[in-house]
C-alpha cells in the first residue's frame, strides 16, 4: 500500500510574536495513494489550516508530516500538489483559457520538474471548450469552479487539495459537480483531500469521511465508507447504507461542536 499523506502527532496553526494558537492538535493520520477523504466539522477546527501543511503553504507547529514521502516542501517545488479554493480565484483580465496557463506563466524558474501545457485537453475535460474565450464575468459560478479545477490540473498534481469548491453553488449546481469531480477523480487516479460543511457531500464523495472536533481541532471520526459502496466509489444518494452514514456523520458533529 502506498502512501499518500502521513501525519503522526501533528500540531498546526499560528504564531504572532510570542503567542502561538494552536487550532489542530495531536493529528495522527495516514491517507493512501488514490485515495478521495472527505473532511466535516465545525469552524475553527483546522480543515482548511491542514490543507494548508499538506500544500507547504503552513508550517507545522509541532508532529510531523509527509506527503508523497516527502516533506511538503519538495512536493510543492514539483508542483506535484493542486489546491482549489471556495473561491475560483481567477484573474478577471484573463480569458478561460489564459485563467488554467496560468501556472505555465508563474514561477516556473523555481520548478524542479517541467509543465507541460495541457491547456486544450483541460478545456474538454471540463467542457468549457465553447467558453475558452470568456472572461470570469461571463460565466456562471459552477463554470468558474471548473476553470479553478481545470487550471489545478494543469500540471498533473498526484494529489488534488479541495477547500470548500462548491460551498457557494446552489444544490442543483452542487450535486452535478460532484458528479463530474467523481468521474475526474477515477480517470486521473490522483489523491484527493475535500474539506465540505455538508454532510450529504462528504458522505457522497468520500471513501473515507473525518469528522474533527473544535477547540482545537482533534480527529472524531475516521469513518471507512467502502464497504457501503459499490466499486469506484459508486453509490446513490438516496441508498439506505448512505442515508445511515449521514446520520453517523450528523451525530459526530453535534458532539463535534
Amino acid at each position: 500500500m502506498e502512501i499518500a499523506i502521513e501525519a503522526q502527532a501533528l500540531d498546526a496553526g499560528y504564531r504572532s510574536g510570542d503567542r502561538t494558537l494552536t487550532v489542530l492538535s495531536g493529528l495522527d493520520l495516514t491517507v493512501e495513494t488514490g485515495a478521495l477523504l472527505t473532511i466535516l466539522g465545525p469552524s475553527g477546527c483546522g480543515k482548511s489550516t491542514f490543507l494548508r501543511v499538506v500544500a507547504d503553504l503552513l508550517d507545522p507547529l509541532a508532529g510531523r508530516i509527509s506527503v508523497l514521502g516527502e516533506a511538503p516542501s519538495a512536493v510543492r517545488s514539483r508542483r506535484d500538489v493542486g489546491f482549489v479554493f471556495q473561491d475560483s480565484t481567477l484573474l478577471p483580465w484573463r480569458s478561460v483559457r489564459d485563467n488554467i496557463r496560468l501556472p505555465l506563466d508563474v514561477g516556473q524558474a523555481s520548478l524542479t520538474r517541467r509543465i507541460e501545457d495541457r491547456t486544450d485537453d483541460l478545456l474538454d475535460m471540463m467542457g468549457l471548450g465553447e467558453l475558452a474565450d470568456r472572461f470570469p464575468h461571463q460565466l456562471s459560478g459552477g463554470q468558474r469552479q471548473r476553470v479553478a479545477i481545470a487550471r489545478a490540473l494543469l500540471g498533473e498534481p498526484r494529489l488534488l487539495l479541495m477547500d470548500e469548491p462548491f460551498g457557494a453553488l446552489d444544490e442543483i449546481t452542487r450535486d452535478r459537480l460532484n458528479d463530474e469531480l467523481l468521474n475526474l477523480w477515477r480517470r486521473t487516479g490522483a489523491t484527493i483531500l475535500f474539506v465540505t460543511h455538508s454532510i450529504a457531500e462528504a458522505v457522497y464523495l468520500g471513501e473515507r469521511v473525518l469528522v474533527l472536533s473544535a477547540n482545537p481541532g482533534r480527529l472524531l471520526l475516521d469513518h471507512d465508507l467502502r464497504p457501503v459502496k459499490q466499486d469506484g466509489n459508486r453509490c446513490r444518494r438516496e441508498d439506505p447504507d448512505i442515508v445511515a452514514a449521514m446520520a453517523t456523520m450528523r451525530a459526530a458533529l453535534e458532539l463535534a461542536s
